[in-house]
């Protein structure tokens, strides 16, 4: 079953910059539960692989956002009951004059 979910909050903490630069369609993204989260015991982070040192040091994950809490609230408890959840990116726009790219991912589970 697949669902297309929005990134919220790519906007802060330098997560523009990396959409900017790394983020493609087809891209993988890496999803991260943070049920200690204080303003979202749903809230489930999304990374994005980059590379280190164009590659030769391999990848790192960076955070571009969170899925929107909308959806969260539904994925979290399919997360925490071990389902697995693969995603990739499915569109994106990111200008430089953007301070908050859209970014949207596709959910399979």
């Amino acid at each position: 079953m697949g669902r297309r979910s929005i990134v919220a909050g790519t906007g802060f903490e330098g997560r523009a910059a990396v959409i900017q630069r790394h983020c493609k369609e087809g891209s993988k993204v890496v999803l991260k539960r943070e049920p200690n989260n204080k303003y979202d015991p749903n809230a489930i982070a999304v990374y994005l692989e980059v590379p280190v040192l164009f590659g030769l040091l391999g990848k790192s994950l960076k955070q571009i956002g969170y899925i929107k809490s909308t959806t969260a609230a539904s994925l979290a408890k399919k997360i925490d009951s071990g389902i697995t959840v693969t995603d990739f990116v499915s569109s994106f726009h990111a200008p430089e004059s953007r301070y908050h790219p859209r970014v949207s991912v596709e959910l399979e589970y």
